[in-house]
């Protein structure tokens, strides 16, 4: 091959692969070829046909062939070898370019990464394209531009989607086009330009704008800049000027690959691909660029990775904090993008960047002074840290034109104002209590983002938070679409006053810190940038970058009086001296403590002491040789304002002064030396527990009254002390680094249950010694000890070190009927006569008090207050100051010489007596012990009482104090809840002041709720501290960690707190490792083992939970993940009181004050009979036992079908799920015809447990074994293959179970013997079947249907199926469907009669207009139940009950014993229902509520007065499953011997016994005859008439009436009322309908009538087996009452006459209509389905155990047979004749029996499926009408016989 073909073979194949790798979806072939034709390998096209082959060309050949066998063999190897090397370098040389075309120009994003290209030659019908790919969201795809005047173009991606931002003189366009496009794939961009119109392609998708204005060129082509893809170049950040959109310089750079860039790169040239622009050619500007003196890292190319270089970053990336590692040929350098890291690997921590601002000073940046365009963003953010004492300031503005935003100090809070369009908003921060011009840091961030609503319409949101804690949400609606920003300034302006929305007038004093502005994409530090030089920002005033880290002038407050710091020691010696100043308004406290070891030869401990005492300022000052106590001002400093305290000392020289007052003194003895080793003590002493000691002349200490005020300029011997930094890191809760002064803080009397308020420093104080009560605000009750003379209560002080005191301070309350007694006692040791003593003696109180040799006494009390009630004793004693108060009388004070120096020693304290330590002995007593009850002890500062009631029985917990108890506390009367708060739902919260805990917890509260799970108290702290406390499943759990690991401690209560019901919870820690759970009776106690002794916590106190996202960062050890929803009262935290709702520094409107109660379940809640689940503000339904889902369980859940071809569904529980249950619960809902099949199956894995649900013929059982025995459970009343929709629920409870079809009876089965209660591992679970035995391929007895809604534990099988859960398998003929209900004839029907039902004027669906309704079944036709009056109350004086609608409910067909059985006569009162009676569905309903698809219509007849002989008799139809009756309307005939009418009464009961009965007896002129009759909607006839006269009213409507004998009457007498005498009339014909239920709500005869005699039945003769109390034969359930007269007897030949005619013309009538109905049924009625619930009945087999309930004997008995036996006659008028049916026999249990004849008013037709009662030789009722089935023959594996 030729040297010059080899050239052009490598020129057209690179662009050959080019095209190939431009075409990646051509054919192999295709490109092929392809290729050879553009390589033009060959001149002409050639064949290898020897033919065509030229003389030269076979010439050549030859001689090659010659020279080639001349050539040695070496030389011909050796250049085969030589061509095979120059090939395969040619080849890699080829595929590496290929490889690097393919792959694009690689861009590392770092601080360097960029290309340059040439100048885009836009015109006005440019097109620029590329392709990228990248993981990174945003980031700076390309950037041309004019030179810097207006025009240019800006791809970026911004959050995932292109955008493109262009001007070409008119004004800036934004096009963007895409969404989550950095997914690492390639996308291909498109910018195309035609005139005005300049569009956005991205694969294929499209958007465009238009421009504005007349001039559509790009700049000039000469000074256009180049092309610039990645990022920009960093020269250009000194010559922003030169940038028509400068802010492009601080985009992110673009991370991934960039190729194919084309377009045209000259005037009227053609677009091709570009080249990287090289380096001799880039300029910086207008000049070349040097590169030798630029570093290494700021050359253009740097950021490019190189090509086959090993990646050292790979191997080791030493990069640290998120540094970006890059590798060189020198090794991996780190680009720290942690601004807040630096260092070779970014392993160092900045200094952070922050200012200095003094008024005068601040940043700023203008982008209109150079016409450059402002930022423009989507969304934008401001985020900084302030730290200032100055209440105004202004902090950061932004804006353009008029939009703004305005951001202040205002008056301690944070102020904002923004402007958008037309719309302004303002928001102001300033939580209650809470100002941040504190001098602390705090944090600002705020966020605004634009979301478009309509191409007209966009809506900004905007958010400001404020130490990530107070947020306040705001938004505003206009015509906007982007946020613009072309003006920024920090920390102040030229003039504030006249920016836009200011609030503020004066610059911003104080220090910022982290400056950042972002939009969109764009990230600006502006205090760095400053810092930098940056010619963005500008900088007004001599600004400090650094911020002073400490400064002595920070005030602190102490804001309780355990509150107080610890400082190192201070350094003294000869010369010393300690300068302050304070301020507070309380009289009382320690300041400053600081003690030395005692040295020898010393008298004392040294120490220096400095304590506010009665409002003046005390010195105390030892060194060692004697003691000094100076009072150091001359009038009372306690009045709020600053106070200066300079003390000086040289040797044994002092002097003090106070506001500028000196005082000099001087120390006794000879010490002159002050050395402190131990640590200072600021503001207070610490707990009790603290081991800090002091001397008694100290008494500000003894008392433990700590310094409640603020304190500031510390310096101690010349040295400034930033106690504010201590502060910080103690216990910065109690200690605030600030001063504020919060006046009247008594206003509103915070103080309740009548204590009294006092004004503290920024604190009320409540004195409650008054009251009943304690707690800071008198809200809580107090311990109270009773004693009965033989009890006491015995404290050591110090551990039985004791104490010495020259000061002490007593209350007590007390309550006795005893005269005299012994309330308190001290003790010293044996040696030592010192004690106090405060008795009742003689109804008087008195104090003793002895020191050595010298005793004083005071007596108080002018009344006698042995009175039972309570009283307070005050005492105090100031060294030889006596004061003594009862109650509210004025006190007795006294002054006495008590002593050496008036120091009391106390080793022990004695309540109610004193008894020996040891033997339990009483001790030798001038006064008896008392008998009466003690509260509110408080000595020295300590509440004992409450100490040991909190430590419960572990009394030797604390270090400072062991206790003795053998009184007992009783429980005080509960006050109300107070500052009582809703929490409305789970997601709201409240946030307080952070929880003072730093040394000691102190938390009490009261709370209410239906919920079992939620977060009450949150507050987290440093490292991992933090405290909690949370309700899990009903019980409280308190959980904290102190730094040693977390620690939670669990109530023991055995209820639920979730009841309701008010709960008290108190936390306490009293001592340094104790700590102690008290809830309501329940009391908790842990003691520690770890070093750790102080809680430190920050942030703020979260009550009832925390916001969404927090939940997912709380420790480990809190299992909440959602708030408390009940009420939460009475929270007091140590001694504060916050108000939930007016004390909240983050306020919630879900958290509202008061109690509100739940929303309770109501009945009817819940569809389908769903679990209704209480909760606070809503409730909830279970629908897991109910097959339906949905938030009422009215929805259809999934549903499969299983088809005739076998399939199953699987599930496998998975290997550490397989659980062992004790109590299972399955439902699931199902459609089939067939009788026999597996429903479900579940097994368990390690033994032969299973559960099975079947069907056997045609009805449902569950077989279920847990390893004992078969156990089969079933509702056999019922059959359910009849294509409808049934639910069945199963419920196991150890060996016991329960099984409910539908809405019918529960079925029970409690096994006899001991069986096993737990189910071993359940493994699977098999629905549609079961496997077969022999092996797994094959299923047994398969179901063929649909299954819904299954349930297996609460486990939704189905839905898993529906989500492809990998423990599902789903085998054969199994298929998702949906609408199964729709797709039912019964559902469908129901739900037809309960949608469109016709409503009548009583406006209750389903009341025929031919009744009289009254009022839902009550009676009453009032709207409103409580105008109406019961209608089955006994006694409610009515005489005539108005017939009324009765919905009726779903019967159930099981036997129950006591459940009555009508043989003949029809229902209570005439009620005839199909067999069976429902429960009353609504808990304040009455019989006759509900509806579940059968309608039961009451009719009556003629009423007359009392005394007639008139025949009045009651007939029922009962049609159901149909909602139509024809019905003929019949009056009778009535006559009166009065003008006055008593109507009759017609009444139904129900009893619980057994019932008897008999034929229905009736009239000659009026024998009534039910028939079932179906007709449509259409064809309803319905007519109706009523007669009135003065003596009559009649309401007759029966149907055909037809002669018939009548039966023998039947009487009973029951008593109901002396005024209305009459007799019980069994009445009815055929099966008239079965007795009442148990758990009926009608007027039982057991409560207000008592049962009466019940005959014999008349037929047969020889008694049955079911006599009249024993076998559910007789109903008196059943009652017509009627006036006393002759009965119901024919008494003449006339009324015989008159009666065969009415019988006969009723016989004639009955024939026509039975023939009109027969046409009618067979056109209209066609093969149901399914089968109403009466042929249901009707259809009992003679195994049903309920048969003797339904009356029938008939099994499998079609719907067309028992409607043909209906047609047929049966026994008439009441009369006995037998009749066999078909000539079929009855056989059971070997007896062979007739059906008889049904006696009176049925004659031989039966109402819907009901027959003629007869009874067969056995005795047993049997129905006339129906096929008798052939004898079965058992099989003993049968399960149905199983259950027989």
């Amino acid at each position: 091959m030729k040297a010059p073909h080899s050239a052009t073979y490598q020129d057209n194949y690179a662009d050959a692969a080019m095209t190939v790798r431009t075409r990646p979806n051509m054919d192999r072939d295709q490109q092929r070829n392809r290729n050879l034709a553009e390589l033009r390998l060959l001149p002409a096209q050639r064949t290898s046909t020897s033919a065509f082959e030229s003389p030269d060309l076979r010439f050549n050949k030859a001689r090659r062939r010659r020279r080639s066998e001349q050539v040695p063999p070496v030389i011909v190897e050796y250049r085969r070898s030589y061509r095979v090397l120059i090939v395969s370098a040619l080849l890699v040389s080829l595929a590496a370019s290929f490889v690097t075309l393919s792959a694009g120009f690689q861009l590392d994003g770092s601080q360097n990464s960029f290309y340059t290209f040439r100048k885009w030659y836009t015109g006005l019908n440019g097109t620029l394209e590329l392709e990228f790919k990248t993981e990174q969201p945003n980031g700076l795809v390309l950037y041309t531009d004019d030179g810097g005047t207006y025009d240019f173009f800006e791809l970026k991606l911004v959050e995932g989607a292109l955008r493109l931002r262009y001007n070409l003189g008119g004004g800036a366009q934004i096009i963007t086009v895409g969404r989550e496009l950095h997914d690492g794939h390639w996308h291909k961009v498109q910018v195309l330009r035609n005139d005005e119109q300049t569009s956005l392609i991205v694969d294929g998708v499209s958007q465009q704008r238009s421009t504005k204005g007349k001039e559509f060129q790009f700049g000039k082509f000469a000074s256009n800049s180049d092309v610039y893809v990645g990022g920009m170049p960093n020269w250009y950040s000194s010559k922003l000027a030169l940038l028509a959109l400068p802010s492009v310089i601080f985009e992110p750079r673009f991370r991934g690959a960039i190729r194919n860039l084309v377009y045209a790169d000259q005037p009227g040239g053609s677009t091709r691909r570009q080249e990287i622009k090289q380096q001799r050619d880039i300029k910086c500007g207008d000049v070349p660029c040097d590169h030798g003196e630029l570093p290494a890292r700021e050359r253009p190319l740097r950021g490019v990775r190189g090509g086959n270089t090993t990646d050292a970053c790979e191997r080791n990336d030493p990069c640290q904090h998120g540094g970006i590692c890059i590798s060189t040929d020198s090794g991996p350098i780190c680009e720290c993008r942690n601004l807040e890291y630096d260092g070779q690997y970014c392993e160092k921590e900045k200094a952070p960047s922050e200012a200095t601002f003094r008024g005068t000073q601040f940043l700023s940046y203008d982008l209109g002074q150079t016409g450059a365009e402002p930022i423009v963003s989507a969304q934008d953010a401001i985020s900084f840290y302030f730290r200032t004492r100055q209440p105004n300031g202004l902090l950061f503005y932004t804006g353009h034109g008029t939009d703004y935003l305005n951001l202040a100090l205002r008056d301690g809070g944070v102020s904002l104002t923004m402007g958008l369009a037309n719309g302004k908003q303002e928001m102001h921060i300033k939580p209650s209590k809470v100002r941040f011009d504190d001098h602390q840091w705090h944090k600002v961030t705020v966020h605004r983002r634009i979301q478009e609503i309509s191409s007209i319409t966009s809506f900004c949101r905007l958010v400001t938070v404020v130490d990530d804690v107070y947020t306040d949400h705001s938004h505003i609606a206009g015509k906007f679409t982007m946020l613009s920003s072309s003006r920024v300034y920090v920390g102040g302006a030229v003039n504030p006053r006249a920016l836009l929305g200011a609030r503020v007038h004066t610059n911003f004093v104080g220090c910022l810190r982290k400056v950042e502005f972002s939009a969109d994409t764009l990230n600006l530090n502006l205090i760095d940038l400053a810092k930098s030089g940056s010619k963005l920002i500008q900088v007004a005033g001599n600004l400090e970058y650094q911020c002073p880290s400490g400064d002595p002038q920070d005030p602190v407050t102490f804001t309780t009086r355990e509150s107080h710091l610890v400082l190192p020691p201070w350094e003294t010696g000869k010369q010393s001296s300690i300068s302050f100043k304070f301020r507070t308004k309380e009289p009382n406290g320690i300041i400053v403590l600081a003690t030395g070891s005692k040295q020898p030869r010393a008298k004392n401990p040294v120490l220096i002491a400095i304590e506010l005492l009665n409002g003046h300022i005390y010195i105390h000052l030892d060194l060692g040789s004697g003691a000094s106590k100076v009072r150091a001002s001359r009038r009372r400093v306690d009045d709020g304002d600053w106070h200066d305290l300079i003390l000086r000392r040289n040797g044994r020289d002092a002097k003090v002064s106070v506001d500028g007052v000196w005082n000099d003194f001087r120390t006794p003895g000879d010490g002159t030396i002050l050395e402190l080793d131990g640590h200072m003590y600021l503001g207070g002493v610490g707990p009790a527990y603290n081991s800090v000691s002091w001397p008694a002349a100290i008494w500000t200490a003894t008392l433990r009254q700590g310094f409640v005020g603020c304190l500031r300029d510390l310096v101690l011997s010349g040295k400034a002390i930033d106690i504010a930094a201590f502060a910080r890191v103690q216990d910065s809760a109690s200690v605030k680094p600030s001063c504020h002064v919060q006046a009247n803080v008594c206003n509103g009397n915070p103080c309740l249950n009548g204590g009294t308020c006092l004004e503290g420093w920024n604190r009320p104080i409540c004195d409650c010694s008054a009251t009943l009560y304690g707690g800071p605000t008198c809200g809580r009750e107090l311990a109270t000890l009773a004693f009965n003379g033989s009890q006491h209560m015995t404290i050591w002080l110090g551990n039985g070190q004791g104490t010495k005191t020259q000061t002490e301070e007593l209350v007590i309350r007390f309550k006795t009927s005893r005269p005299a007694g012994l309330l308190l006692l001290t003790s010293a040791e044996s040696n030592s006569p010192d004690r106090l003593e405060i008795a009742l003696v003689a109804g008087r109180v008195r104090a003793s008090v002895r020191l050595s040799d010298r005793e004083k006494n005071l007596l108080a009390g002018q009344s006698v207050l042995n009175d039972n009630n309570w009283h307070t004793i005050r005492f105090s004693r100031r060294a030889s100051n006596l004061r003594l108060q009862v109650d509210g009388a004025p006190p007795v004070r006294a002054e006495t010489i008590l002593g050496r120096h008036s120091t009391m020693e106390i080793r022990s304290v004695h309540l109610g007596g004193l008894f020996h330590a040891e033997e339990e002995i009483q001790m030798t007593s001038t006064m008896p012990n008392f008998v009466g009850q003690m509260q509110g002890l408080v000595f020295n500062g300590q509440r004992y009482l409450d100490i040991v009631k909190s430590l419960g029985p572990e009394l030797s917990a604390l270090p400072s104090a062991t206790f003795k108890l053998t009184a007992r506390f009783v429980n005080s009367p509960a006050g109300q809840p107070y500052h009582a708060a809703t929490f409305r739902s789970k997601h709201s919260y409240v946030g307080l002041a952070m929880l003072k805990a730093y040394n000691s917890i102190s938390i009490d509260f009261r709370f209410k709720t239906v919920e079992p799970n939620g977060l009450l108290v949150f507050n987290g702290g440093r490292r991992n501290d933090f405290v909690a406390v949370e309700l899990v499943n009903g019980h409280i759990h308190y959980t904290f960690d102190l730094g040693d690991g977390p620690v939670t401690m669990r109530d023991k209560s055995r209820i639920h707190m979730n009841d309701n019901r008010w709960h008290q919870v108190s936390i306490r820690r009293p001592g340094p490792k104790t700590h102690t759970l008290t809830v309501d009776d329940s009391f908790e106690i842990i003691s520690l083992t770890g070093n750790n002794m102080h809680l430190e916590l920050a942030g703020i106190l979260y009550i009832g939970g925390v916001f969404k996202d927090m939940y997912s960062k709380l420790p480990a050890s809190i299992s909440s993940r959602s708030g408390f929803e009940g009420c939460l009262a009475s929270l007091d935290l140590g001694d504060a009181s916050p108000s939930l709702t007016s004390d909240a520094v983050v306020p919630s409107s879900l958290v509202v004050s008061g109690c509100e109660g739940p929303t309770k379940c109501s009945q009817n809640a819940c569809a389908n009979r769903g679990n209704c689940v209480q909760q606070w503000n809503a409730y909830a339904c279970e629908c897991d036992m109910t097959s339906y889902t949905g938030p009422t369980c009215y929805d259809e859940s999934i549903a499969y079908e299983f088809g005739n071809n076998k399939g199953m569904v699987q599930y496998t529980f998975p290997e550490n799920a397989q659980a062992d249950t004790e109590e299972d619960n399955i439902a699931l809902g199902f459609i089939t015809t067939r009788p026999d099949a597996v429903l479900l199956r579940v097994e368990s894995a390690t033994t032969q447990d299973y559960m099975e649900l079947e069907i056997v013929e045609g009805n449902v059982f569950m077989v279920y074994n847990i390893g004992s025995v078969d156990l089969p459970l079933g509702e056999i009343g019922t059959k359910v293959n009849d294509n409808a929709y049934h639910v069945v629920r199963f419920q196991r409870k150890g060996g016991n179970a329960t099984l409910q079809l539908d809405d019918y009876n529960v079925q029970a089965l409690t096994p006899q013997s001991h069986h096993s209660t737990v189910f071993n591992t359940m493994s699977n679970v098999q629905v549609g079947g079961k496997f077969s035995r022999n092996g797994r391929n094959r299923i047994e007895r398969p179901f063929a249907g649909v299954i819904a809604g299954l349930s297996v534990n609460k486990l939704r099988i189905l839905d898993l199926a529906v989500e492809r859960d990998p423990h599902i398998t789903i085998r054969g003929d199994v298929q998702l469907v949906t609408g199964v209900l729709d797709r039912n004839d019964l559902q469908r029907m129901q739900q037809t009669l309960n949608s469109t039902r016709q409503t009548p004027a009583s406006g209750y669906p389903g009341a025929l207009d031919d009744l009289i309704f009254s009022g839902a079944g009550s009676g009453c036709r009032g709207d409103d139940e409580d105008d109406c009056t019961p209608p089955f109350e006994s006694g409610s004086g009515d005489d005539l009950i108005t017939p009324v609608y009765v919905p009726p409910t779903k019967q159930t067909t099981t036997s129950q014993q006591g459940n009555s059985l009508s043989t003949g006569g029809s229902s209570s009162g005439g009620v005839i229902t199909n067999g069976t009676e429902r429960a009353c569905d609504d808990e304040d309903c009455v019989h006759g509520s509900g509806d579940y698809g059968e309608t039961t219509e009451q009719f009556t007849s003629t009423s007359t007065a009392r005394g007639s002989e008139s025949n009045n008799e009651m007939v029922t139809i009962t049609t159901t499953g149909r909602s139509d009756v024809t019905t003929e309307q019949h009056q009778g005939s009535s006559s009166s011997s009065s003008s006055g009418s008593t109507p009759s009464y017609a009444t139904t009961q129900s009893s619980s016994s057994s019932n008897s009965g008999g034929s229905a007896a009736s009239t000659p002129g009026q024998v009534s005859t039910t028939s079932s009759v179906a007709t449509t909607s259409t064809q309803r006839a319905t007519s109706s008439s009523t007669s009135t006269s003065s003596s009559t009213t009649t309401t007759t409507t029966t149907t055909t009436t037809t002669q018939a004998t009548p039966p023998p009457e039947i009487r009973s007498t029951v008593t109901e009322r002396d005024t209305t005498p009459y007799d019980v009339y069994i009445a009815g014909g055929g099966m008239g309908g079965s007795g009442r239920n148990d758990h009926d709500r009608m007027q039982l005869p057991d409560e207000h009538h008592p049962l009466p005699p019940l005959p014999p039945p008349i037929p047969p003769q020889d008694p049955p087996p079911y006599g009249p109390y024993g076998g559910n034969t007789y109903n008196t359930n059943m009652n017509n009452y009627r006036p006393k007269g002759k009965g119901g007897r024919i008494n003449s030949i006339e009324e015989e006459r008159t009666a065969m005619i009415i019988g006969i013309v009723a016989g004639i009538l009955i024939a026509v209509v039975l023939v009109i109905l027969l046409v009618l049924w067979l056109k209209s009625n066609g093969d149901r389905g399914y089968k109403t619930e009466s042929e249901k009945a009707a259809a009992y087999g003679s195994h049903n155990p309920n048969a003797a309930l339904l009356g029938n004997t008939s099994t499998n008995g079609s719907y067309h047979q028992q409607r043909q036996h209906h047609m047929q006659g049966g026994g008439g008028g009441g009369g006995a004749g037998q009749q066999q049916h078909h000539g079929q026999q009855q056989m059971h249990n070997g007896h062979n029996g007739n059906g008889n004849g049904g006696g009176g008013g049925g004659g031989g037709m039966m109402s819907s499926g009901s027959g003629s009662l007869g009874y067969g030789s056995d005795g047993r009722p049997q129905m006339a009408g129906l096929v008798q089935p052939k004898a079965k023959k058992r099989d003993s594996k049968d399960v149905k016989e199983w259950y027989v």
